[in-house]
């Protein structure tokens, strides 16, 4: 399976940007080597022990409400099945490019392997744990000359990344994504991941100059229904993160940093250098804000084995900006974020809040 951005089957183009820098070719299939049989070796594992794992799950169902054991139990299987038949299907489209060597199917055939994975996952969520997904705000256009968009999304677990994919894709939106080096260890991500424009930065947002001009350089090349995402805090939300972030802030400042970190109850505060260094070098992209409340609990295990995810109502709020109505000026780009995450902000308190 040649998965690699550099292969003759590749969609990049030679000269385009490691997705992860200074990556070697014996370090990435040294990983793969162990991910991807442990992927099939856990489905086949899981799969068999299935009737005897439900009988535990029911059991310990018995104690509990709505059968959170056993809910959870058949979503593992459900994420182990699809990741080992995604790889079947990248597999077998890297052997049929062997013989098509046609750069533009194959690249269509990963993103479609993208979407359906992530729609699958998404989709399997929702009926397992009985949750509705509601959609509002203002959707970027769908034409095939659309300009292309940057694309800021909240933080909050690891079920809001597929929400760009979900939401763009049927768009008719190519995505790629800035995400961090450690999904790699999920070979799904890692071999699609590489085949695509995507790139993968250092754990805890520490926004090296090297990662940073990765991200820039994703960005030089947007086209026509291009989407680039990014997650502006750097890191999903916790209750303990937010804290920590108050204590640097109060004892280091700066000032206004403070005020728009204690500002936000629900949010961490957007990073400085990522999305502004963005958004001081578009040359043409539309801007799409994706706020969402309702996904908190897939971001936590004890809470999903609580049964929080159960039933949630998720709502995702989208705020698309054409390209002529973004500020120039950085400084006047600095306060338009932390407006822009000031309203997120509120619209997770909003949602939050009980219907009388």
């Amino acid at each position: 399976m040649a998965a690699d951005s550099g292969s003759p089957a590749s969609s990049q183009s030679p000269d385009a940007p490691q997705s992860v820098p200074n990556e070697s070719l014996t370090h990435r299939w040294s990983r793969r080597f162990v991910t991807i049989p442990l992927v099939f070796f856990s489905t086949l594992l899981i799969v068999c022990a299935l009737p005897l794992l439900l009988v535990v799950t029911l059991i310990g169902d018995l104690l509990r409400w709505r059968l959170v054991f056993t809910r959870g139990l058949l979503f593992f299987v459900t994420v182990l099945c699809l990741e080992s038949l995604a790889l079947c299907g990248v597999t077998l489209l890297w052997l049929m490019n062997l013989f098509l060597r046609d750069a533009k199917w194959f690249e269509q055939g990963n993103r479609l392997a993208q979407t359906l994975w992530t729609a699958g996952l998404y989709r399997a969520g929702e009926r397992l744990f009985s949750m509705t997904t509601h959609i509002e705000g203002t959707r970027p256009p769908n034409h095939s000359d659309a300009p292309p968009l940057l694309v800021f999304v909240r933080h909050s677990s690891t079920a809001d990344t597929v929400l760009p994919v979900l939401i763009l894709a049927p768009l008719g939106y190519r995505v790629r994504y800035v995400l961090k080096r450690e999904l790699l260890l999920d070979p799904c991500l890692d071999i699609v991941g590489q085949r695509l424009r995507n790139y993968f930065v250092a754990r805890g947002g520490k926004e090296t100059e090297q990662d940073l001009r990765g991200v820039e350089q994703l960005a030089t090349d947007l086209k026509p229904q291009d989407a680039l995402v990014i997650y502006p805090e750097g890191t999903r939300f916790t209750v303990g993160k937010r804290q920590r972030i108050l204590k640097r802030l109060r004892e280091s400042g700066p000032a206004d940093a403070l005020a728009l970190a204690e500002s936000l109850q629900h949010t961490l505060p957007p990073l400085q250098r990522g999305p502004l260094r963005l958004l001081e070098q578009n040359r043409g992209a539309d801007l799409l804000l994706i706020g969402h409340s309702g996904l908190e609990p897939a971001g936590s295990l004890t809470e999903m084995l609580q049964g929080q995810l159960i039933g949630q109502k998720v709502r995702v709020r989208l705020e698309h900006i054409p390209f002529a109505s973004l500020p120039i000026d950085p400084l006047a780009q600095r306060q338009f974020l932390a407006d822009k995450w000031k309203a997120i902000d509120a619209f997770i308190a909003e949602s939050r809040r009980p219907i009388e």
